[in-house]
């Protein structure tokens, strides 16, 4: 794994002048580290440091533009450019300069009126997030936890996959209070080779993988609307505050309708399958080197992202249980996870990716001070908005944060119809949305004036 001295991070530099030369203020007012080389520890002292401070976070990398697609962009991908509709467009300006910038201009706003915390504020920006963040989110965070101890911080607020938009007829703020867990495995298949007007059985090894992924794919994790799932709590806001059918609420409320309602909307719609349970995606294979010569060697990549209320453990078993009996029935060993490691031919192996496992986030209260300052905040900037809990599917810097506290929000403070294309094509941001984050930004962080969270 490249550290922070890879000069392919070097670009960063690039950014930090950027910052340093636009918000001077922030810079002389606020103490700044560089942690790693390229992740900035920004630091407000309160004034009563019994106190725990509030840490917002946001990522200075981005996702790479495939040099196939720069042709498909309306504009160029790294011009930034806003269009006279009021559009920016450009890779990483929805996720998240729009956040980085918003908060550092929040901040210089908040400077700029005098204002002065009570509580410490932190600003922690990672530059590897989209790679996993373990050069910089994870020292950053250890660095904090060092500095206020364990369960230290009073709130941490990162990126989201959920803003506010209308749902159910009315406008719905959705605070992601629950991340998946995730893990990634290879199927290795090694068969004797030979030429291919010989086949040596029914299936090379090209097709013995075939019959893995198929036994995968037959046989995903069952969808499940149940207590403690984020998307419940927000479907039972919903009936509550929403603007919905009767019948539909009276379902809602409902214990035995939970499960049906969880199948019925798994097939209806693929994000609410992906809230629902764990997911699987075949995303690499590999195979053969020539068209006369059987394969000696086939392997594919399967991603899992982990129900909220599921774990790595109960993963890694259920995968070995529905290919252990294929693996049989092809009379070839199969050595799950190790279990026959000196076995080179003929043999199906079953392995973890790397450093791919993270258990499910613990789950954020919906209740007490921390919600109440978020909740209040964002019903301020959104009036009339109903606040729900969500969940994140993808994984975000915070799994590095669990240590520091139990309050742990991911959020995108903006209209979700103003904020597109997430690692795609034509990426971009309305300046409105960009606007109504920094305002966010300086009322929350106002509201921690006289705000009695220990």
């Amino acid at each position: 794994m490249a550290g922070p001295e890879d000069p392919r991070f070097d670009v960063m530099g690039n950014l930090h002048a950027y910052l340093e030369q636009t918000f001077p203020r922030v810079y002389s007012k606020l103490d700044v580290e560089k942690i790693q080389k390229w992740g900035l520890l920004l630091t407000w002292k309160g004034t009563d440091e019994h106190l725990k401070p509030v840490v917002l976070m946001a990522h200075q990398d981005t996702v790479p533009v495939n040099p196939s697609t720069i042709d498909q962009w309306t504009y160029p991908p790294f011009d930034a450019h806003l269009d006279e509709s009021g559009w920016i467009w450009g890779r990483g300006v929805a996720d998240c300069k729009n956040t980085l910038i918003g908060l550092f201009a929040a901040l210089d706003r908040l400077i700029e009126d005098d204002f002065t915390p009570t509580r410490t504020i932190i600003l922690s920006s990672g530059f590897d997030e989209e790679i996993g963040g373990h050069r910089s989110a994870a020292y950053l965070a250890s660095t904090i936890e060092s500095r206020y101890g364990k369960d230290g911080v009073a709130l941490v607020l990162d990126e989201g996959f959920t803003g506010v938009d209308t749902a159910y007829g009315v406008p719905f703020a959705r605070f992601g209070m629950a991340e998946k867990g995730a893990v990634s495995v290879q199927i290795e298949v090694l068969t004797t080779g030979g030429h291919s007007s010989v086949p040596l059985s029914a299936h090379t090894g090209i097709g013995v993988l075939a019959q893995c992924i198929t036994a995968l794919e037959a046989h995903p994790a069952t969808p499940l609307l149940q207590k403690g799932n984020p998307l419940l709590q927000q479907l039972q806001c919903a009936a509550d505050h929403g603007d919905v059918d009767k019948q539909w609420r009276r379902r809602i409320r409902n214990p035995k309708q939970w499960k049906n309602i969880g199948l019925e909307m798994a097939k209806q719609d693929p994000i609410a399958r992906a809230f629902l349970g764990t997911t699987q995606a075949v995303d690499l294979i590999e195979g053969g080197v020539k068209l006369n010569a059987l394969p000696e060697y086939a392997s594919a990549s399967v991603n899992y992202r982990i129900d909220f209320l599921s774990s790595v453990n109960s993963t890694l078993e259920h995968i070995s249980s529905i290919l252990e009996p294929v693996v049989a029935d092809l009379n070839l060993t199969f050595s799950s996870y190790g279990s026959h490691p000196k076995v080179d031919n003929n043999v199906v192996r079953l392995s973890m990716v790397g450093t791919s496992a993270i258990e499910p986030a613990p789950l954020t209260p919906t209740d007490g001070d921390a919600w109440e300052l978020m909740a209040g905040t964002t019903r301020h900037i959104w009036e009339g908005a109903v606040v729900a809990p969500s969940g994140m599917v993808a994984n975000t810097d915070t799994k590095y944060s669990w240590p520091l506290s139990r309050h742990i929000y991911r959020f995108v403070p903006g209209s979700l119809d103003l904020i597109k294309n997430f690692h795609t094509v034509d990426e971009r941001i309305h300046i409105d949305a960009h606007l109504t984050g920094v305002r966010f930004f300086y009322k929350l962080l106002r509201n921690t004036e006289g705000w009695q969270a220990a």
